[in-house]
């Protein structure tokens, strides 16, 4: 029994001895790679147009939004609309009581039916004078008299129908309609209230032509500059940007918010409503042909902010100077040329002259 063992037990004896032969040939083959450089992966620098912006978060302002005021003093009759409804230019919005402008109107419409009967029988008058004159039967004092009469008469009608037609007007003014047409933001006043002339009716806010206004730091002014371009985003569209210019920069810094405020006039894309917030990037500045790397490239060391520039295989330390950020690039302001491959992932494991074993990305 004992004998028919051992070729079992050489067998395990020699796959036991080939087993850690391949073992340590690995290490050693392992050892020669650490030995040769250590692994990182590369990429070139990439000529592009890097975008200076600032980003900020503004608020939307109706350009128009006439707040609508009585013409005429009266008790409200009827109120045709409400906060938050949609009218249109021309809409009725208010009845006041006309009962006081109808009185002054009729009263006013009968003077001048009196002034026009005294002018007609004044004119019958002169004219009978005239013809008597012609006859020597009266003197002409009488008939100047007659004349003047008729003129001052004349006079009289003339401001007669200029205060009929002011009544007409005001009588007019008791039925208030909509200068614009958009959303009632607010209503001041109620049935039965009694309002001076002057006082706010209704506050229509129209949505067609908005304003939007961009608050900046104080220290971006001096890099504002009307017609500067703009991309505009609304979080009631995501799904959609659009692009601007800026229309105004207000002279003065915000006494509340210390912000200076850029101005932009535009209509209405859609569904943008006054008072919402707004996302806006504004293009300061465009750098043409920049130079950029992965982000990943750049390390920071007691120098400063480095790259390592990959020559034959070779690390280089390169101290950087950065810019911009666009998506997973970053601007090299100075410390390249432009031409070179530069270590990405594996960078931070690298010092000046250590040897790499390169996979271009």
């Amino acid at each position: 029994m004992h004998v028919g063992k051992k070729p079992m037990l050489r067998w395990y004896g020699s796959f036991l001895v080939l087993w850690l032969g391949v073992f340590i040939a690995q290490g050693c083959w392992a050892a020669d790679d650490n030995h040769r450089g250590t692994p990182v992966t590369s990429a070139a620098v990439v000529l592009d147009t890097v975008m200076i912006t600032e980003e900020t978060m503004g608020w939307i302002e109706a350009k128009i939004n006439p707040e609508v005021a009585a013409e005429v003093p009266g008790r409200i009759e009827k109120i045709q609309v409400d906060t938050g409804q949609l009218v249109k230019a021309g809409d009725l919005l208010v009845t006041i009581d006309s009962e006081e402008q109808q009185l002054e109107k009729e009263a006013m419409q009968s003077e001048v039916d009196r002034l026009q009967v005294l002018i007609t029988n004044q004119e019958r008058t002169v004219k009978r004078l005239e013809n008597l004159l012609a006859k020597k039967s009266i003197s002409q004092e009488r008939l100047d008299n007659g004349a003047s009469e008729l003129v001052a008469f004349k006079k009289q009608l003339a401001g007669a129908m200029a205060r009929l037609g002011d009544n007409t007007r005001r009588l007019a003014k008791t039925s208030v309609y909509a200068p614009v047409g958009g959303w009632i933001e607010k209503r001041f006043v109620s049935k039965g209230d009694f309002v001076k002339q002057g006082a706010p009716l209704y506050l229509i806010v129209t949505a067609q032509s908005l304003r939007i206004v961009l608050p900046f730091p104080e220290n971006v002014a001096s890099r504002l500059r009307l017609g500067q371009s703009v991309r505009l985003t609304s979080p009631l569209t995501l799904d959609r940007s659009m692009d601007a210019k800026i229309s105004q920069i207000r002279p003065a810094v915000n006494v509340h918010s210390r912000a200076l405020e850029a101005i932009i006039y535009l209509e209405n894309p859609g569904a943008w409503r006054p008072g919402g917030t707004i996302n806006a990037t504004v293009t300061i500045d465009r750098h043409e042909n920049a130079m950029l790397v992965p982000a990943q490239a750049v390390v920071r060391r007691p120098a400063g902010e480095v790259v390592y520039q990959i020559d034959n295989n070779i690390a280089h330390q390169r101290q950087v100077t950065t810019g911009q950020y666009q998506g997973n690039l970053v601007e090299i302001i100075s410390g390249l040329q432009g031409n070179e491959r530069v270590a990405v992932d594996g960078a931070g494991f690298l010092t000046e002259g250590t040897p790499v074993l390169e996979k271009q990305r």
